[in-house]
């Protein structure tokens, strides 16, 4: 088993894998990413944020998102950066093929 540390881009990974995505995001500014649609051979096992170490007002945060590839097949993944009143801003797309 891999673990694969990638931005929201096309990828390939193997059964058993995790693969961690790295999203910058703007939480001061009520901006947050969501998965919207992750296709049923991935589990999102886990959702972490990590602050900016900047301390000043609008620094950017990173939110992690962690899945595990739970067998065989192409899978779409669907992210949107959403505002507190679910108003989308910026969507990702990728495909995850696990073989």
């Amino acid at each position: 088993m891999r673990h694969v540390t990638t931005g929201p881009r096309d990828l390939q990974v193997a059964v058993g894998d995790t693969i961690e995505l790295h999203l910058q995001e703007n939480t001061s500014r009520d901006y947050t990413w969501c998965p919207t649609h992750i296709g049923k051979g991935l589990l999102l096992s886990d959702v972490r944020f990590v602050p900016s170490r900047n301390p000043l007002p609008g620094a950017g945060s990173e939110r992690i998102l962690y899945l595990r590839a739970k067998r065989a097949g192409t899978w779409p993944v669907s992210l949107q950066l959403q505002r507190a009143e679910h108003v989308p801003a910026d969507e990702r797309r990728m495909t995850v093929t696990v073989t």
